[in-house]
């Protein structure tokens, strides 16, 4: 039965498999492509390998970049937005930059009168509009008042002062002090003539020319040897003088052939002109023979001027001692240009109120206003300003705190002890100004003041100098003496003590950088340049601190 069964069902098999062939046909052509796609996937898969995890992180990560990206037209506005900012600050830069100097001083006083408004705030029982009130006139009757007013008592004084200069009080008292100085020189003339005539003895243009000098020069040493005291020694350099210029003079005169001539080197007389006009004469006949060579010129000329240098400042006192005396004895017209330049220079510094000095009182009197009105707001709303500008800034509030912090620092510490020291000695050297005689002491505390400002000068620069007035101008010597003494023990030395109670051991700027930043300030800003230059400096120091500190924290 099994075996009919399966005999049955083959022989109906093919007859089964004629009748579905259309069916079967396109099974087996969809089945036979698929095969090939799939065969096709695996030949492609073998071929590149499927994406790494880093691969598909990168590209979400990209994906998502490109998705938070801002639009070009936020980008745009952002660019706009930025420009007008700097294009809109400068403007604002140049508007207050005219107003630079009264509100950096508005700041100085704030910080220094800060705990004075501090303490009227709290005996007010807080009301700080009354006390940054009374802060501010405080400052204006102790401070801006007094300055004012002695500032116009100096440039009276000091105007009094050039008025009353003139080349004869001018020459009365730098005789006086060459007198006492033993700096005084007979035939000071003299001298600078031979000077002049030893400068042209390298002159090679005309042997004539350089015939005269020679006599000339050698008629001033005999002059100036017979007439002015000196050592013996200088009769000896005379003698060795007139024996080199002799010596060039026949060098000179055996090129020229007329060998039988002589020049006298001992008679002081003006024979120059009659051996002008026989020199003439002869190059009007003939050609004349040229003069020594460059060099043999040249050696003759050093020769001859050595010794009479040497001669002049052994007859002098030595080379040092004549050039002194030299320079204390110039000619009678340098002198009186000198004088007239130095009033030229300084009166039109000091004169009466004129348009010019006009506007300059005009542009005083509104800084001041400016100064006054910044320091009452500085006072009242100081720190919500500052808190404004913390919140504006893009610098992290650490930094913008440590750098108000050395603001502070550096106010009071070249502010309150720079200002105090320089004050101080010129309180005290006023006094000693006063009794010793001098006229315009005010002046004299004012410039002394200033001086004290700058370091390694001090007040020395002003206490100095009268020393020496009182010693050469006046021949007061005990009163040169005790004002050189109350000067350094007292005036100068004020300096360390007051900074020393004031900073209380806190850092101060190197020397060298104090001197260099006073000077460079001054150079830059002006007067105020004192207070600024040092404060630029501690400010650069304290930027590049907070520099080193961000790299090395990243």
């Amino acid at each position: 039965m099994a075996r009919r069964r399966r005999k049955k069902s083959e022989s109906t098999g093919p007859s089964s498999d004629k009748r579905e062939s259309p069916e079967s046909s396109s099974h087996a052509a969809e089945s036979s492509h698929a095969a090939e796609s799939s065969h096709a996937a695996e030949s492609s898969s073998h071929a590149s390998p499927p994406e790494t995890a880093p691969q598909a992180t990168g590209q979400a990560v990209a994906k998502t970049i490109v998705r938070e990206m801002p639009s070009l037209s936020r980008i745009m506005s952002v660019v706009m937005l930025v420009l007008g900012t700097v294009a809109v600050g400068a403007l604002f830069f140049r508007v207050m930059a005219g107003f630079f100097v009264p509100l950096f001083l508005a700041a100085l006083l704030v910080v220094i009168f800060r705990p004075f408004y501090g303490w009227i705030d709290r005996r007010l029982g807080g009301r700080p509009r009354v006390a940054a009130l009374g802060t501010t006139g405080v400052v204006l009757t102790i401070v801006l008042l007094p300055i004012l007013l002695v500032l116009l008592v100096a440039a009276t004084q000091f105007t009094a002062m050039v008025s009353r200069l003139n080349l004869q009080i001018v020459s009365s008292a730098v005789e006086r002090g060459r007198e006492r100085l033993s700096l005084t020189l007979p035939h000071a003339e003299r001298f600078r003539t031979l000077e002049a005539i030893v400068v042209e003895l390298d002159d090679t243009d005309d042997r004539q020319r350089a015939l005269d000098r020679i006599r000339r020069a050698g008629q001033l040493v005999s002059f100036l040897q017979a007439n002015v005291d000196g050592p013996p020694a200088a009769e000896a350099e005379a003698e060795a003088v007139r024996q080199r210029l002799e010596e060039f003079a026949e060098a000179l005169r055996e090129r020229r052939g007329d060998s039988d001539s002589k020049t006298d080197l001992n008679s002081e007389g003006d024979n120059g002109a009659a051996d002008a006009e026989g020199s003439d004469d002869a190059r009007s006949e003939f050609e004349p023979p040229p003069l020594l060579s460059s060099d043999r010129f040249d050696e003759y000329s050093i020769r001859s001027a050595a010794a009479i240098r040497n001669w002049r400042n052994t007859l002098l006192g030595g080379s040092v001692w004549s050039q002194l005396r030299l320079l204390a004895n110039p000619a009678e017209e340098d002198f009186a240009k000198l004088v007239r330049m130095a009033r030229e220079t300084l009166q039109p510094r000091f004169v009466q109120l004129t348009g010019a000095t006009g506007g300059l009182v005009v542009e005083l009197t509104l800084g001041i206003m400016v100064m006054v009105i910044a320091t009452y707001y500085f006072l009242l709303d100081g720190p919500g300003m500052v808190q404004t500008l913390m919140r504006l800034s893009p610098l992290d509030d650490d930094y913008e705190r440590r750098l108000l912090g050395e603001f502070d620092r550096t106010s009071r510490a070249v502010v309150l002890a720079s200002v105090l020291s320089a004050l101080a000695q010129g309180a005290i050297a006023t006094p000693a100004y006063y009794v010793l005689g001098f006229q315009s002491v005010v002046f004299l505390f004012l410039i002394t003041t200033m001086m004290a400002l700058v370091p390694f000068v001090g007040a020395a620069a002003v206490w100095g100098p009268c020393v020496v007035w009182l010693a050469a101008a006046e021949g007061r010597i005990g009163a040169a003496l005790g004002l050189a003494i109350y000067g350094t023990v007292i005036v100068s030395s004020t300096d360390n003590v007051i900074k020393m109670f004031v900073l209380h051991g806190r850092s101060q700027l190197h020397p060298l950088l104090a001197l260099l930043s006073v000077l460079g300030g001054v150079a830059v800003f002006g007067p105020i340049g004192i207070l600024v230059g040092p404060m630029v400096v501690v400010f650069l120091q304290s930027l590049l601190e907070i520099l080193n500190q961000e790299l090395g924290a990243n």
